[in-house]
């Protein structure tokens, strides 16, 4: 009986003992915020807006201006997609900067101007 117990002690000591308290790191703090027009049109321009993505052509949105960005914004896809999931743009990764331009654009609200 009391090796049983010792036993159970040992496994329940070694589960605690192996249970970590695992963080996501916060993401850096946005030191500009970008706008539309400053700086994250030509990314959204060299990036997502060409022949068969979302240059109006395709049917899958036409990210020509704002305006044809704001149903992607609004319903959190851009974010899901860019930000979080980093699945867009099909085309190729964003470096740094470009990833952190739109980072930070997402997160102060999509400012246009």
């Amino acid at each position: 009986m009391t090796q049983k117990y010792c036993i159970k002690i040992i496994f329940v000591l070694l589960m605690v003992g192996s249970c970590t308290k695992d963080t996501v790191p916060e993401p850096p703090i946005c030191m500009t915020v970008p706008t539309f027009d400053q700086s994250v049109r030509e990314i959204i321009r060299n990036r997502c807006n060409f022949s068969g993505c979302h240059d109006g052509s395709s049917g899958v949105g036409n990210y020509n201006s704002y305006s044809g960005l704001d149903r992607v914004l609004q319903s959190g896809k851009f974010k899901q997609l860019v930000i979080i999931e980093k699945t867009m743009p099909r085309s190729g990764t964003l470096n740094d900067a470009e990833f952190e331009s739109l980072r930070c654009w997402t997160e102060n609200g999509f400012l246009e101007n």
